[in-house]
C-alpha cells in the first residue's frame, strides 16, 4: 500500500521548487563574480602540493576545503560558469531541507515550513547559494552538523554511534570550509558540554578528539593564513563595523522593503496567536538558537572592533538560519488553511520584493567583469574597426582569458591593476595624449581619469551602469547621438590671483543638501592653475565639515596634473558621495578651495564645480536601491 503525501511533504515540496527557480533562473547566462574567477584563477596549478601552497595558504583568507573542491572540480568538467556553480546550487536547496527538518525535530512541522520558505525566498540565501563560494556549502554543512548533534544529544536513546560518527564528519567539513563556520561549530560543541551525562560524555569528548585529529592538517595553512593579518587593519579594505550594523543586515535579509518587514511581523503575530502548548518543553531549543546566534554575532563584531575588520554580511550566514527558526519558533501545529495561507504569502511577497523591489535579476546578472568584456565586444561591432578604439578595462589579465575562451573572441587592451590602488593622473595624462585612435573605451575608471579622457576624447557614446562598475566609450568627433551625464548642480567661479603672501584663495561654500538630490551624485571640481614658481605644488581641495568640523578632507595635488611645464595645467578632483552619511550629517557644508602651501603667486582660472547622477547600482546587490 502507497504511503499518502502529506500537507507537510506537498508545501515543503512547493518551498523547494520556488527556491530552485530562484536560485536557477536563467541558469545557462549566470555569471561569475570576482570571487568566484579568483577562485578559479588559483586552480591553475600543475600540482596538488603546489594548489595547496600558493592556491589557498599564500593568496587566500579561506580554508582549503572548497578551494580543493574546485580544483577537481574544474580539472574533470572544465570551469563552465553552469558546471562550477551547481553543486552550489543543489547545496542551498538541500539546507532548505536541513533547516525544515530541524526545525521539526526541535519544535513542529509548522516552524519548519516556515523557517524553510523564508530561507527559499531571501536573497541573502539566493545570492549565496549561487555563488561557487565556501558560503552556501558552509550553511549546509552547519545545519548538517547540528543534525547530528541534536539526534545525538536528544533522540529516544539506542545505537547513537551513526550520529556520533555523522556529528564528526560534519564538523571537520565545517572547519575545512570556512573559519566562521568553524567558529560556529565551537559554539555548538560547547553547548554539548551543558548537556552531558554519564552515558554519553566518554563518546562527546572522543568525537572532539577525533575532529581535532581531522584539522590537523590543516593547521599549518591556518598559521600562514593568520600570520597576514587577515582582511581588515591598516592595509585592510574592510572597515569597522557601525552601531547600526546589526539593524542594516536585518534590513538586507528582508529585502529593505515594508512589504517584507509587514509579513514577518503578521506571521511573528500569527505563531503567537496560535503558539505551541510545549512551550517550556520546548524553551531549551529556543535558548540555544538565540544564543548560537549571539554569539557568533558578538564574537565577531567585538573582534571587529577591538582586533581587526572581519564581520560581513557573509560571515554570519552560517549561524543566521537558527535566528530564523528562533524567530518564528513559538508557533504551535497550525491548521491546514493557515499553514497553506502562511506558505503561500511568504513565497509570493517574498519572490516579488526579491524581484521587484530588490531586482535581483537585474542586478545579479551583470557583474563587472563579464559586462566590460561584453560591452567591448558591442562597441567594437558598433564601431567597425578594432584599430580604431584604445581599450582599457579592470580586468585582471587571467579573468579576461577566462571570457576570450568563453565567448571566443579576443581584443588587445591595455591593463589597469584594480588591485595596486594607485592613481596616477600625470601617467594617465601622458598615456591618452599619446592615443591616435579615434575612440576610448575605459571600464571602471577612477573618477579622476573621466575628465582626462575628455580633453582628447571629449564626446560620450556609450555608457553601462551596473552593480560595482561602470562602462564608458568616449569619441573625438562628435556623434549623431552624444550620451549627457545628468547634471544636478552647476556653478562657475570667477578666475582669480593669489598673492605670494596668501596661503589660501577664494573659497566656495554651500549646504551639501542644498547641491544633492539623492546620496548617488559625484561632486566634480576642476581648475586651471599656473604658478609663478614652477616647483610649487599647490592643491585643489573639497573640505565636508560638520558644525564647522572638517569631516572628509580630499586634495588633488598639481604635482600630478603637471604635464605641461611652460603654461598652465587643469587639476580634477572627484568624489563620489555615494558612501557619505547623509543621515547622520544632513547639515553638512562643502567648502572647495586651493591651497597655495608654498605661498607662490598662483593664477586661477576656469574654476568649475559640478554634480552629476553616480551610478545608482554600485552597491544595489547588498545595499537598499534608491
Amino acid at each position: 500500500m502507497k504511503k499518502k503525501i502529506s500537507l507537510d511533504q506537498v508545501l515543503l515540496l512547493l518551498i523547494l521548487l520556488v527556491a530552485a527557480v530562484l536560485r536557477f533562473w536563467n541558469f545557462w547566462q549566470m555569471p561569475f563574480m570576482h570571487d568566484e574567477l579568483s577562485a578559479l584563477a588559483r586552480t591553475h596549478y600543475n600540482n596538488i602540493f603546489d594548489e595547496i601552497y600558493f592556491g589557498v595558504a599564500k593568496y587566500d583568507t579561506h580554508p582549503a576545503g572548497v578551494q580543493l573542491f574546485i580544483y577537481y572540480l574544474t580539472k574533470a568538467f572544465g570551469e563552465n560558469e553552469m558546471i562550477v556553480k551547481f553543486p552550489f546550487i543543489i547545496f542551498g536547496l538541500l539546507s532548505i531541507v536541513m533547516l525544515f527538518k530541524i526545525s521539526k525535530f526541535w519544535f513542529n512541522a509548522s516552524v519548519g515550513l516556515i523557517a524553510a520558505a523564508f530561507m527559499a525566498v531571501m536573497q541573502y540565501f539566493v545570492t549565496y547559494s549561487d555563488l561557487a563560494r565556501p558560503y552556501i556549502a558552509g550553511v549546509f554543512f552547519a545545519l548538517l552538523m547540528v543534525w547530528f548533534w541534536s539526534n545525538y544529544f536528544f533522540n529516544d536513546p539506542g545505537n547513537k554511534k551513526r550520529y556520533l560518527i555523522g556529528y564528526v564528519i560534519t564538523t571537520a567539513c565545517c572547519a575545512y570550509i570556512h573559519h566562521f563556520a568553524l567558529l560556529f561549530a565551537i559554539i555548538v560543541a560547547i553547548t554539548g558540554l551543558f548537556f552531558l551525562n554519564r552515558t554519553n560524555w566518554k563518546g562527546y569528548l572522543l568525537a572532539g578528539l577525533g575532529i581535532l585529529v581531522l584539522y590537523i592538517p590543516h593547521f599549518q595553512i591556518l598559521f600562514i593564513q593568520f600570520g597576514k593579518g587577515g582582511l581588515g587593519g591598516s592595509d585592510g579594505w574592510l572597515g569597522k563595523p557601525n552601531p547600526e550594523w546589526l539593524l542594516s543586515f536585518f534590513r538586507y535579509c528582508f529585502h529593505y522593503s515594508y512589504l517584507m518587514y509587514g509579513l514577518g511581523a503578521a506571521v511573528l503575530a500569527l505563531t503567537i496567536r496560535f503558539h505551541s502548548h510545549e512551550i517550556k518543553e520546548k524553551q531549551k531549543f529556543r535558548i540555544i538558537a538565540l544564543v548560537w546566534f549571539l554569539a557568533e554575532f558578538f564574537i565577531q563584531y567585538y573582534y571587529s572592533l577591538y582586533v581587526n575588520p572581519v564581520i560581513q554580511f557573509s560571515t554570519i550566514i552560517f549561524v543566521f538560519p537558527f535566528f530564523i527558526l528562533f524567530f518564528f519558533s513559538l508557533a504551535g501545529n497550525l491548521s491546514s488553511t493557515y499553514k497553506i495561507a502562511s506558505i503561500a504569502s511568504i513565497l509570493i511577497i517574498g519572490s516579488f520584493s526579491l524581484v521587484v523591489t530588490r531586482k535581483h535579476m537585474d542586478v545579479f546578472y551583470y557583474q563587472p567583469y563579464q559586462q566590460q568584456v561584453l560591452n567591448t565586444y558591442k562597441t567594437l561591432d558598433l564601431i567597425g574597426d578594432e584599430k580604431k578604439a584604445t581599450i582599457e578595462l579592470m580586468i585582471p589579465p587571467l579573468y579576461k582569458e577566462h571570457y576570450f575562451k568563453k565567448y571566443k573572441r579576443e581584443f588587445k587592451s591595455l591593463y589597469f591593476d584594480p588591485f595596486e590602488g594607485k592613481v596616477d593622473t600625470k601617467a594617465f595624462r601622458k598615456l591618452v595624449n599619446e592615443q591616435t585612435t579615434d575612440y576610448f573605451i575605459f571600464g571602471c575608471p577612477p573618477l579622476e581619469y573621466l575628465p582626462i579622457i575628455k580633453e582628447k576624447y571629449p564626446y560620450l557614446i556609450t555608457k553601462e551602469e551596473g552593480f560595482t562598475y561602470s562602462y564608458y566609450c568616449f569619441a573625438k568627433q562628435k556623434p549623431i547621438n552624444e550620451l549627457h551625464e545628468q547634471v544636478i548642480y552647476s556653478k562657475k567661479m570667477e578666475g582669480f590671483v593669489i598673492d605670494s603672501a596668501m596661503e589660501f584663495g577664494k573659497e566656495f561654500k554651500e549646504k551639501l543638501k542644498k547641491m544633492v538630490n539623492s546620496r548617488h551624485v559625484i561632486l566634480n571640481v576642476s581648475a586651471q592653475l599656473l604658478p609663478a614658481d614652477k616647483a610649487s605644488n599647490p592643491s585643489l581641495v573639497i573640505d565636508i565639515l560638520d558644525n564647522g568640523k572638517s569631516i572628509n578632507w580630499f586634495g588633488a595635488d598639481y604635482a600630478n596634473f603637471n604635464t605641461k611645464a611652460d603654461s598652465s595645467n587643469t587639476v580634477y578632483l572627484s568624489r563620489d558621495l555615494t558612501d557619505f552619511d547623509f543621515k547622520n550629517h544632513p547639515d553638512a557644508e562643502i567648502k572647495i578651495y586651493i591651497w597655495n602651501r608654498n605661498k607662490t603667486k598662483l593664477v586661477i582660472d576656469n574654476f568649475n564645480i559640478e554634480v552629476i547622477r553616480a551610478n545608482p547600482l554600485i552597491y544595489a546587490l547588498f545595499e537598499p536601491i534608491d
